[in-house]
């Protein structure tokens, strides 16, 4: 029988190279994978919070599915969600010094206390009052003191109002030079432009990304560890433009063929136990998106 062949562009740098059908279809399968993949990657370099009231165990479940690489807790509720992560490699990041205006004192107290609870990481926030009076003195010594009571766990700097790049940029410098391991900033466009400011092994991380595109973009600036609370609304919408694109890229004959293959199959009722928080679902062994 002869064997039916479609043309594929971009498998090589010559055009017009013809594969088989099965070929094409073992290098979508090798592509969604790939997907796949990358996805879940990007998805390990990012972190929940529970800083907003949000339900601990929830989140922490979400976490450990997720396989991101940490949680930011407050220390109030540094050892429930301990007891909900045990077991995974979701690492605890715990937030000290409550808004920021917090005396250095009780700062440098509670980064002691967390890191006796055992908390992976300590997140220390720079006071609002210090930023805005260019006061980079004060933070210096305010950021020594709580890395020596933060010990041998990892510090993250983290401002929690926008500023210009300017001062962004010399806190960075102050944050690695106080050892920190990361220096954290709310969402703003052009944010990962910091990252020429690191040193030390001190690098980015971005807050308050919950739409797709925009972790997408950070993604692929290099940016350590993205901090979200859409993560599964973000892993979905991501799969599912990847295979609207590789649908878009197939050749009409085929795409027909697979269009109607599905109109033939009849649908079964939904199983809610096999419904997952991000709106797709498992049939057949494939994920279905609706």
């Amino acid at each position: 029988m002869e064997k039916q062949t479609i043309e594929i562009q971009a498998l090589t740098e010559d055009k017009g190279v013809r594969i088989s059908r099965q070929e094409a279809e073992e290098y979508r399968t090798y592509k969604r994978k790939k997907l796949q993949a990358d996805v879940a990657n990007a998805l390990a370099n990012s972190e929940s919070s529970i800083l907003n009231g949000e339900d601990v165990q929830r989140v922490c479940d979400r976490a450990i599915r997720l396989r991101q690489a940490a949680v930011k807790v407050p220390l109030t509720r540094l050892a429930l969600a301990s007891r909900y992560l045990a077991g995974s490699k979701v690492k605890l990041d715990c937030v000290v010094g409550g808004t920021g205006e917090t005396l250095t004192k009780i700062k440098a107290i509670e980064a002691k206390i967390a890191a006796k609870k055992k908390a992976s990481e300590i997140t220390v926030i720079v006071a609002p009052s210090l930023v805005d009076g260019c006061r980079y003195g004060e933070i210096r010594r305010e950021l020594k003191k709580v890395r020596r009571a933060a010990g041998k766990v990892p510090l993250k700097v983290r401002v929690e109002q926008t500023a210009s790049l300017t001062t962004l940029a010399r806190l960075v410098r102050i944050a690695c030079e106080t050892g920190a391991r990361f220096f954290s900033v709310p969402y703003f466009e052009e944010c990962q432009r910091l990252q020429v400011n690191f040193t030390r092994g001190c690098a980015l991380e971005v807050s308050g990304v919950d739409d797709t595109e925009a972790f997408r973009r950070l993604t692929g600036a290099g940016v350590a560890r993205i901090v979200t609370g859409k993560g599964w609304e973000i892993y979905a919408e991501w799969l599912k433009k990847g295979y609207e694109e590789m649908l878009a890229q197939m050749p009409k004959e085929e795409k027909h063929e697979k269009e109607t293959e599905q109109k033939e199959v009849p649908k079964t009722p939904r199983n809610p136990s096999s419904e997952t928080d991000y709106h797709c679902k498992v049939e057949g062994g494939k994920l279905t998106f609706y």
